[in-house]
């Protein structure tokens, strides 16, 4: 028996699609067709429920047998990658499955064989399933690459006969001399001399028309044209009315005929024309011919016989329209089915597709393209087509030699563009007034174009320019010059496609980074880049290119020379060495003094590719380094200061404090602090934030969030709004009475705030009246908190702390939010008591303060914020 855990994995895989159904097993698929229908049924519907299977129910399995017919109907609609991609994921469930049974140590030995056999199979099936899978995305990926260029192009004049709602057209023409008259047409008859009269009258199905005085008259009585009918008329007239009346004859309203238009349109059946229509007048006014339909063999037929041919290329190429026949009721257009198609794209007026009538040459084609474009390559016209065997083969086609090759249907010609790069010319780029491109010359030279300082920029760097040039191997070199000896009568010749640089004294931005980018891109095995690099005391450190013989002078000037804080006495150059076994190893190079500020001498020491010059600095360099001193001193200001300086000899070189000086509210803050208290703070608000929306959505009472998202919301607000003040801590007071000059170095961008004596005490937070009180030594914490209207209701009461004017933080007990501190109830003046929310009162914030520091954050901006 056919094992039933592959049938319904295989009949999923049969049908996604017929291409795939035949990649399966055949003797698989003749077992699964030999199945009872009843017995299919139970499988589709076991199947459809995605179960995997196991042993436990191996027993039950020869129920489970599929039917084909209930489920093709719904697979049909499907996309066949996305299905077998889906199945992939089921049978990688199933055999997780029967790999977690087989580790299971109770399954008697039976049982694990055939769970192995089982698991073998599937893995089988895996494998066939990825290979149709990869068969689909080959096919797939085959049928964007041939179609998509031919699908780009639509067919030649397709635009013009095609529109799927138009409105018929409206025929308004000179009445022709051979128009047929028929049942319908209405005859306009104009009576004037004797008489004045007019008539309109419409031919009846018998082809006669009643006309007063005279009778019935048979129209069809001297023949079927108009004009046969004109003179008929008159010679009744003239006969039955007197030769004194005179007669004018015209068409009036035209009758409708049904014609029938079949084959490659768009709406195939009975079409309703003016009796006036032509073919062509009747495919405009149709629904229009489809892109496989042809425009150049279409048939008119009348009766069963061919009554013309109709080429719409006529039209379409030379506004001829001498082949086109007018309708006759019951006629029959057909278009046939194109058969002859080539494709031709490129450098020609007219990309399309064309349809052929055979025999055509090449020159003909291109001639049906509507010529070349005037930038067409002719001698380089590239054929696609199928051989005999149908595998594609190119031809490359000059259009003057073989300007009689015949093309055949299904041909692919592309006429290849001339080369859009332009070769004689050189580009002057960067600091110059007349950046651009110019035409290249024999002999041309840099002075030619660069005929007057003026044409510098006022910023230009007139020692260092560069000349990138392509060489023969398409391989850039580079190649230094001095700009100041441009007018100095230095010969400097140009060849064609050189990209002459001239750069900044600012800056030298971004010019060198294509530079580098090719010269790196160019390097092989053997042949390094040709790159240096210069770090240090240098104006622009960064890496340069390696121009022809450049010597440690040409380095120097290429990175903008030396700071003012260069060590002169000596550089030191790091030098890569590849020995002969093929081992890389750094050597370095002390350059000395001479070598560095003699001229002949540095001019004299050539580099090698990967070399590095580092310019060290003078010891003990500094450039611009100050500390700010505000507030209560003798001589406030901002102080220059040196290597070793202590924040006492700072305060000292300022004449020390004043006589209102309260040293024990100092404030002092330096630049690195602050940027990591920023950092730290914006990671506490992003995690508050994050806590927050957390909180919200696991709570459970609406009340208590709204309450608590208040209160978060209020400490998301102050965080935000307090600025970082990157505060160091120090009792200035201590340092001060030392006397000694070592202690706290200052750094450049410290700064020093001393305030006046304060005379009060602030009392924040949860209090009734958050306010400032006079200091009076004999008050504790608990007086300035009565003072203040005592605690609110949403006061944590044993959490309440103390900013000291320095900003040390002073909890009430000694073991608080902000770790040990020592308890005191003594309040100085400047002080801050601070009373922090109870967050116990809502098991919503408490959550939320656990996973911050929020009420640590506030204590430090309620001491940045402490007014003296």
């Amino acid at each position: 028996m056919l094992n039933c855990l592959n049938i319904p994995l295989l009949l999923l895989l049969a049908f996604v699609s017929s291409s795939l159904f035949a990649q399966l097993d055949p003797d698989l698929i003749d077992s699964l067709s030999k199945l009872p229908v009843e017995q299919r049924e139970r499988l589709i519907k076991q199947h459809g429920n995605q179960q995997p299977h196991s042993n436990s129910d191996k027993s039950n399995s020869s129920n489970l047998i599929p039917s084909t017919e209930s489920y093709l109907e719904e697979m049909k609609s499907h996309d066949s990658l996305e299905d077998l991609i889906e199945f992939e994921m089921m049978i990688s469930e199933d055999i997780e499955q029967l790999e977690e049974e087989l580790n299971n140590p109770s399954l008697n030995n039976q049982i694990r064989e055939d769970a192995s056999h089982e698991l073998r199979e599937y893995k089988d099936l895996l494998r066939k399933l990825k290979s149709l899978q990869r068969f689909e995305i080959e096919k797939r990926t085959n049928e964007l690459e041939k179609g998509s260029k031919i699908k780009s192009l639509k067919p030649f004049g397709h635009d013009l006969f095609f529109e799927s709602d138009r409105e018929p057209l409206m025929i308004d023409a000179p009445i022709p001399a051979e128009y047929r008259i028929g049942p319908g047409d209405l005859i306009e008859i104009q009576l004037f001399g004797q008489r004045n009269q007019s008539y309109s009258l419409e031919i009846s199905r018998e082809g006669t028309i009643r006309f007063p005085e005279i009778g019935p008259v048979n129209v069809f009585e001297a023949g079927t044209s108009f004009v046969a009918l004109k003179n008929l008329l008159k010679q009744k007239i003239k006969e039955q009315l007197g030769a004194g009346v005179q007669s004018s004859i015209t068409l009036g309203a035209l009758r409708t005929i049904n014609i029938f238009l079949l084959g490659e349109v768009e709406k195939q059946g009975v079409l309703t024309v003016n009796s006036m229509a032509s073919v062509i007048d009747a495919i405009l006014g149709s629904s229009g011919i489809k892109e496989s339909g042809s425009m150049r063999a279409i048939q008119l037929k009348r009766a069963g016989k061919l009554i013309a041919k109709i080429d719409l290329y006529d039209l379409l190429l030379r506004g001829d329209s001498s082949t086109d026949h007018l309708l006759e009721p019951g006629d029959v257009i057909f278009v046939p089915v194109i058969k002859n198609q080539i494709s031709v794209d490129g450098a020609v007026r007219r990309p399309a597709k064309y349809e052929l009538v055979g025999g055509e040459n090449l020159a003909e084609i291109i001639e049906l393209s509507g010529g070349l474009d005037f930038r067409a390559l002719a001698t380089v016209v590239n054929l696609e087509r199928l051989d005999e065997n149908f595998y594609p083969l190119i031809k490359s086609l000059n259009l003057i030699r073989d300007a009689e090759f015949k093309i055949k249907s299904g041909d692919f010609l592309t006429i290849n563009y001339a080369v859009s790069n332009v070769r004689n010319t050189v580009s002057l780029i960067g600091a110059v007034e007349k950046e651009g491109d110019y035409e290249w010359k024999q002999d041309l030279q840099l002075k030619d174009l660069i005929t007057d300082r003026l044409d510098f920029s006022y910023e230009i760097d007139l020692e260092y320019g560069l000349i990138v040039r392509k060489a023969e191997n398409s391989k850039i070199l580079c190649i230094s010059f001095v700009p100041s000896e441009i007018f100095e009568g230095e010969i400097i010749p140009l060849f064609p496609e050189d990209d002459i640089y001239f750069f900044s004294k600012s800056s030298r931005d971004k010019q060198f980074d294509s530079i580098i980018k090719d010269l790196r891109s160019q390097a092989t095995s053997g042949e390094f880049a040709r790159l240096v690099r210069v770090t240090g005391s240098v104006h622009f450190p960064g890496e340069y290119p390696l121009t022809e013989s450049m010597s440690l002078h040409d380095l120097i000037l290429a990175c903008g020379g030396t700071r003012d804080s260069a060590y002169m006495v000596d550089a030191e150059i790091t030098r890569m060495v590849i020995d002969s076994e093929q081992e890389a190893s750094l050597r370095h190079i002390r350059v000395d003094q001479q070598t560095l500020i003699d001229i002949n001498k540095s001019s004299a020491f050539k580099l090698k590719p990967y070399d590095i010059l580092s310019i060290k600095p003078i010891p003990l360099w500094r450039e611009g380094e100050s500390i700010e001193l505000t507030g209560e001193f003798r001589f406030p200001g901002s102080y220059s200061i040196k290597s070793g300086e202590t924040l006492i000899d700072v305060i000292t070189r300022a004449g020390g404090l004043s006589e209102r000086a309260f040293p024990q509210g100092a404030i002092f803050s330096r630049e690195n602090l602050r940027v990591k208290e920023d950092e730290q703070k914006q990671r506490l608000i992003a995690q508050l934030e994050a806590d927050l929306a957390n909180a919200t959505l696991s709570s459970a009472d609406s009340k208590e969030v709204a309450q608590a998202q208040s209160a978060a919301n209020a400490m998301l607000s102050r965080l935000r709004n307090t600025e970082s003040q990157g505060r160091l801590v120090i009792d200035l007071k201590k340092l001060l009475d030392s006397k000694k000059s070592t202690g706290l170095l200052v750094k450049s961008g410290d700064a020093l705030f001393v305030p006046q004596i304060p005379y009060s005490v602030s009392v924040s937070g949860e209090v009734q009246f958050p306010t400032s009180h006079l200091h009076e030594d004999n008050l504790d914490l608990d007086d300035y908190l009565k003072r203040s209207g005592g605690f609110t209701q949403n006061a944590d009461k044993d959490r309440t702390f103390v900013v000291k004017a320095n900003g040390a933080v002073m909890t009430k007990g000694g073991n608080a939010w902000f770790g040990k501190g020592n308890s005191t109830n003594r309040i100085q003046a400047g002080d801050v008591i601070v009373v922090p929310i109870d967050v116990k009162q809502t098991r919503f914030l408490e959550n939320l303060t656990n996973g911050t520091q929020i009420i640590y954050q506030l204590a430090v901006a309620a001491a940045a914020v402490n007014s003296f």
